[in-house]
């Protein structure tokens, strides 16, 4: 498969040109062969690459590439990154707010569904569903354990009891002050210094499951695709981070 059929592919999948991001999403670094074997993976970075080159991967696809869409100056970190894809011949693909809102191949739909969430709904890049029953905060963080079982599952609890549930992966924990009177409960992968005081303010419990952790769905998703429908060899490569 040529690097520009994969990313055409992938396009019709998630299309990117309804997003205003914060990078390119789709081919960030062209490479020089045809694409048989892609590594999958959440973030770009000088370890990802070298793991990619030793598996032999024709193409890197990821949700966190290169961020910024003008590079006039390329040097220290983000230099050797790029020096050593361009060596390597790789193609690197990364789609970033299109994968957290996809449905349903995306972060935020891929934890709705494992939470068991019904009568689903779009917000932002996120999604609102509620459970089948209400539960107590208790039972719920236990659950949230379950499937991030590698996290330390963070909570600011505001109510006795969660049903209606907003679901937004990654940094978006601002995304809270819009919410008031929405949900009961809201899950992020992160949380930041104002939210605490305003989670009680708004009377809705804040969970944060990490930002790797919660962004990881969607690129096992997308390489599971590409598996069946193209039978190319996709392997995932965890890099786990505990932020």
């Amino acid at each position: 498969m040529k690097p520009i059929e994969l990313e055409k592919f992938l396009n019709s999948v998630l299309e990117p040109e309804k997003f205003d991001d914060y990078c390119h999403n789709g081919i960030q670094i062209e490479g020089d062969r045809d694409i048989k074997r892609i590594v999958t993976g959440v973030s770009f970075n000088e370890a990802f690459v070298e793991k990619a080159v030793l598996g032999r991967a024709d193409a890197i696809l990821v949700h966190h590439g290169i961020f910024g869409k003008d590079f006039f100056r390329l040097s220290g970190h983000l230099r050797r990154r790029v020096d050593k894809v361009l060596r390597s011949g790789i193609t690197l693909l990364a789609y970033h707010l299109p994968l957290d809102s996809n449905i349903p191949y995306g972060n935020n739909y891929a934890i709705s569904e494992r939470l068991g969430l019904q009568d689903l709904e779009r917000f932002d890049v996120g999604v609102i569903g509620k459970l089948s029953k209400e539960t107590s905060v208790n039972e719920f963080r236990k659950v949230l354990s379950l499937l991030f079982p590698d996290q330390d599952i963070g909570c600011y609890r505001n109510t006795d009891l969660i049903r209606r549930i907003c679901i937004i992966s990654g940094g978006s924990s601002m995304s809270l002050s819009k919410l008031e009177g929405v949900v009961d409960t809201f899950i992020s992968g992160e949380v930041r210094e104002p939210i605490r005081e305003l989670s009680r303010e708004i009377g809705i419990n804040f969970f944060w499951v990490g930002h790797y952790a919660s962004e990881r769905f969607g690129v096992m998703n997308l390489g599971q695709l590409l598996k069946d429908k193209f039978s190319l060899e996709v392997e995932f490569i965890e890099l786990y981070n505990e932020v």
